[in-house]
């Protein structure tokens, strides 16, 4: 599977380095064809519409000229301030019909009218134009100097077949009597808007799909689309043909919407014009040139990147089909086949790779060897417990040892040890390992085990956690040594080194530390202590030899490990005095009538076998309590010896609880 993985994620990268760069090549080849390919046809479109705008200025400039001289007629001027005469309207008149021969019939008319817009003379005598002129508001602010070109109007409104406008200029004033800056009235030539629109027909370029159409700027377009007269708000590029930007150097000012790019510029022929020409073509005109070159470009790359894909693919599989020999080796190998080695025959990082590797795995399998080696020559059991793999493995002198299964131990707690081991000690057990795995350190501990023969041996357990570098337990490796025949070697001298030989109670240091800790833990109860001496004992030894001695010494000790049997325990400070220790709260509630029990046990006599004789044995006891009599285990001891020694003055044979006062009375609270 992680083979599988290796070569998807080659594959892909192999695919996104053969693609990306393909796609991005493509993507900026394109526009940069795209780019060259609009530019050529804009300025082919550029030029092919300044080419016919410079014709149609040039006849707008011919009307211009033409009505600058009428303007500055003088007999015009008269007709302009109403003062027609026949001589001058003659004169008139022939200046006009050769203005209008000459233009080949695009002129339609003349008109003189006054300041006020009244028709002073109409040249052909159109009874539509009415007796005031109908272009007289677009020009009535018209001054001495300027031209005015204006709206295209519709002709039939007016009495005309075709669509019209007019250039006017304002007359001069006679200039013998009245200031140039003044004006009589205005001079008007009516022209048909057909000149214009045949040369706009003539203007088709890319096929046909580009043409050249020329706007008045406000209301009008001619030649747009191939129609002869259109509203510009009927166009959808009527904000490039309403557009009033100036442009003084009659650059053309690019504009592209609903797919069609229009390029315009302004007549220069007339200062007072507000028309433009403007070239338009289809935005596709420009892709469809490129169309076929794209298609090939395309072409060409598909099949690069297919190749590249095929060779990317051979060069995955000569890397990913090493990699799945070596995986199907380690699965071998895991199952158990240690000779598997990897065989990889050519010659790169993967053959050396394979090398390391088999050279690694015969160390391992040098140290597996090594240690089961070792770990059967020694007596020392091996365990290690792997968290990341849930295995547990020990070595075969502990299975041989003892009956447990590895494969059913807890790993989560380390806990497998503790069913073969004591009640006592798996508690401990437990214990010691739960802090093991929370303090991450080392552990050494002495345990006692159940084996397979069912005899119960001490063995000692160390153990190591060893960690990652976030400090979360790996594994735990330890040692499981026998140490039974030292640990009761050990527990005999200890044992020896605590008890009295003679009467198998405490002796006096291990009596005093036992009470002491004994008056530790009951820091808030009575501890009782009874401080025992046999009476006349030098008298026995005397009369019945030290052997006889020993026997009463051992009876003695039996009858006290009675009366402190589970509640208490005892010790012998030597020769013959006896120290008892009551824990017990009824047994100290009681403990007169105990030390009188005593008394009287001892006193009914031992019987010696040695010697036949039966010996009546008398006993003084001193009692004390804690913290009643004292802080510590000896100063409670000393308090219950001197009640012992009151009682030694005071007759022998008897009992005393120590009063501080006790050496100033006379005679004993209880005679026998």
């Amino acid at each position: 599977m992680q083979s599988l993985k290796i070569k998807a994620i080659l594959r892909y990268l192999m695919l996104i380095f053969i693609i990306v760069p393909i796609i991005i090549v493509g993507i900026v080849g394109f526009f940069s064809i795209s780019g060259f390919a609009n530019s050529t046809v804009e300025q082919y479109a550029k030029s092919i519409g300044a080419a016919q705008g410079s014709v149609i200025d040039q006849a707008i400039g011919q009307y211009d000229r033409d009505i600058h001289s009428l303007s500055i007629d003088n007999q015009v001027n008269v007709m302009a301030a109403s003062a027609i005469t026949d001589s001058n309207k003659a004169y008139v008149v022939k200046n006009f019909d050769n203005i209008i021969n000459r233009a080949e019939n695009d002129v339609l008319n003349f008109a003189v009218i006054d300041k006020s817009g009244n028709i002073a003379y109409d040249h052909v005598g159109k009874q539509g134009m009415g007796q005031f002129f109908f272009g007289y508001d677009e020009m009535k602010e018209l001054g001495m100097g300027q031209t005015y070109i204006s709206n295209i109007y519709p002709g039939a409104e007016q009495g005309y077949e075709t669509d019209v406008f007019f250039i006017a200029r304002a007359t001069q004033s006679d200039p013998e009597n009245t200031p140039v800056t003044t004006t009589s009235g205005y001079v008007i030539e009516i022209i048909s808007t057909a000149r214009i629109s045949n040369l706009l027909q003539n203007t088709k370029f890319d096929n046909g799909n580009g043409y050249l159409a020329v706007t008045d700027g406000k209301g009008t377009v001619l030649g747009y689309n191939g129609s002869a007269s259109q509203k510009i708000e009927s166009t959808d590029l009527q904000d490039v043909f309403k557009s009033t930007e100036k442009n003084s150097e009659n650059k053309p000012i690019d504009y592209n919407k609903s797919g069609k790019i229009g390029c315009y510029g302004r007549f220069t022929g007339v200062s007072g014009s507000n028309w433009k020409w403007v070239a338009v073509y289809p935005a596709g005109t420009a892709s469809s040139q490129i169309l076929v070159p794209a298609l090939i470009a395309i072409a060409v790359m598909v099949v690069l990147g297919v190749l590249c894909m095929l060779i990317g693919a051979k060069v995955t599989d000569s890397i990913v089909a090493p990699i799945n020999v070596m995986i199907e080796n380690m699965k071998e190998i895991k199952e158990g086949d240690r000779e598997k080695r990897f065989e990889i025959n050519t010659r790169n990082e993967l053959h050396e790779m394979a090398v390391l590797f088999n050279g690694l795995l015969d160390e391992v399998c040098m140290s597996e060897e090594l240690h089961k080696t070792i770990s059967d020559i020694s007596d020392n059991m091996l365990f290690e417990w792997d968290f990341a793999k849930e295995h547990m493995y020990v070595s075969e002198n502990f299975l041989e040892r003892f009956d447990i299964n590895p494969s059913e131990s807890q790993l989560a707690n380390g806990k497998f040890l503790d069913k073969i081991m004591t009640e006592e000690y798996a508690e401990q057990y437990k214990r010691d390992i739960s802090t093991l795995l929370k303090n991450r350190t080392g552990h050494s501990g002495e345990y006692q085990m159940l084996t397979k023969a069912g005899t119960v041996v001490w063995f000692t357990v160390r153990a190591q956690c060893i960690t990652d570098r976030l400090g979360e337990p790996l594994r735990v490796i330890g040692v499981i040594t026998d140490i039974d025949s030292e640990k009761k070697l050990e527990l005999q001298l200890s044992e020896r080194a605590s008890y009295d030989f003679l009467s198998q109670l405490y002796n006096r240091s291990t009596f005093e530390k036992e009470l002491q800790s004994e008056i530790e833990r009951n820091a808030h109860s009575k501890v009782g202590v009874l401080f025992i001496d046999v009476d006349d004992f030098k008298f026995i030894n005397d009369r019945f030899g030290h052997s006889v001695g020993d026997e009463v010494i051992k009876y003695v000790s039996g009858c006290i490990k009675q009366r402190v049997k589970g509640s208490g325990f005892a010790g012998r400070f030597g020769g013959d005095e006896f120290v008892l220790c009551i824990t017990d709260p009824g047994q100290i509630q009681d403990i007169e009538s105990l030390s009188l029990d005593l008394i009287d046990e001892l006193y009914s006599g031992y019987h010696s076998e040695l010697a036949n004789v039966s010996i009546n044995i008398k006993a003084s006891i001193g009692i004390a309590f804690s913290p009643e009599h004292g802080e510590n285990g000896k100063q409670v001891v000393a308090a219950a010896d001197e009640a012992m020694y009151f009682v030694k003055k005071n007759g022998k044979a008897n009992y005393h609880i120590y009063q501080p006062e006790d050496s100033d009375m006379e005679g004993l609270q209880h005679t026998l």
